[in-house]
């Protein structure tokens, strides 16, 4: 993801139609040319390794504590790699992590 965006609402889980924790659209579009959506939910995610640590650390409180703030950007950047791959993709940066 490029930038990061706040809303007062999410929309709805593609997979269950229940709700999003988090949601990222992709700068990129898939084979079909449409927007590549990573979804966070609660019900559909919480067995995923990098998905599942990143809804704990939510439901723990970490969304609000700042003193928790690398401990989130890390599991950020873990669900981010696993829901890439997911639809495909492989994670790639500057540094070559």
């Amino acid at each position: 993801m490029d930038r990061v965006e706040l809303a007062e609402t999410l929309p709805s889980c593609s997979r269950c139609g229940g709700p999003l924790t988090t949601s990222g659209v992709m700068p990129h579009e898939d084979a079909n040319g449409f927007p590549i959506h990573l979804e966070l939910c609660s019900s559909c995610d919480t067995d995923k390794p990098a998905a599942g640590a990143l809804l704990r650390w939510f439901a723990t409180g970490g969304g609000h504590d700042m003193a928790r703030v690398h401990e989130g950007a890390d599991l950020m950047t873990e669900w981010t790699k696993e829901a890439m791959a997911e639809q495909g993709w492989i994670w790639s940066d500057h540094n070559g992590r």
